[in-house]
């Protein structure tokens, strides 16, 4: 079975062109005899902030959560409660291509995440599948095929366009991420699959 990967990134900008990717989550689920197993794995990555949007900082807590010690080019930051491990920045754009190697994305708007990390990694690095999964989208499907909606999506507040995925996630039983998660690399993976669990679960079981 085709690895998983729920993937996030906290960036300096929302526009690839200004931005890079400070903050970098993976969930990796592999499968050993049909037997899921995942493996989390969290990065931050020294960035140059001439460019950065001071609300996309903010949204991040930037300033709260950088953890790359000051002689650093990137760090290790998996270990809650733990130490942090200094890192080149070669040695984590090196395990990230290697822990998303042929795998699924799948995140919140996780084209967003490909576009950052495909900066990251530098040109031809993109070794994953070329159609990640978006929650919301999926979320959007499952509820319009659980419910048989034959109307309009606009009609339906829960999967309005442009889709809410934190309603969406509140409508398939996933409980959104607090404050203190939020818009956190690791939070946002924990949460993409959370909710793809909900859906594809639910669809098993049934």
């Amino acid at each position: 079975m085709i690895n998983l990967a729920f993937v996030d990134t906290e960036t300096t900008h929302l526009s690839v062109d200004l931005g890079d990717a400070w903050e970098v989550a993976v969930i990796l689920r592999s499968f050993d005899d049909n037997e899921p197993a995942d493996t989390e794995y969290l990065w931050q990555i020294r960035s140059n902030l001439a460019t950065a949007d001071k609300e996309a900082l903010e949204v991040g807590r930037y300033l709260e959560r950088f953890a790359v010690p000051p002689n650093a080019e990137a760090a290790w930051t998996g270990y809650e409660d733990g130490p942090v491990l200094p890192m080149t920045r070669l040695a984590v754009t090196d395990a990230i291509r290697n822990v998303l190697s042929g795998a699924v994305l799948v995140g919140s708007n996780p084209g967003f995440d490909d576009r950052f990390l495909r900066k990251l990694l530098g040109p031809g690095s993109a070794q994953w599948h070329y159609r990640p999964v978006d929650i919301a989208t999926l979320a959007a499907g499952y509820i319009h095929g659980a419910t048989d909606t034959t109307q309009y999506p606009g009609s339906d507040s829960t999967v309005a366009l442009p889709y809410s995925s934190r309603r969406l996630s509140r409508a398939v039983g996933v409980e959104p991420p607090g404050p203190d998660t939020a818009h956190t690399a690791l939070g946002d993976a924990r949460w993409a699959r959370d909710v793809y669990d909900a859906i594809t679960k639910e669809n098993r079981n049934g």
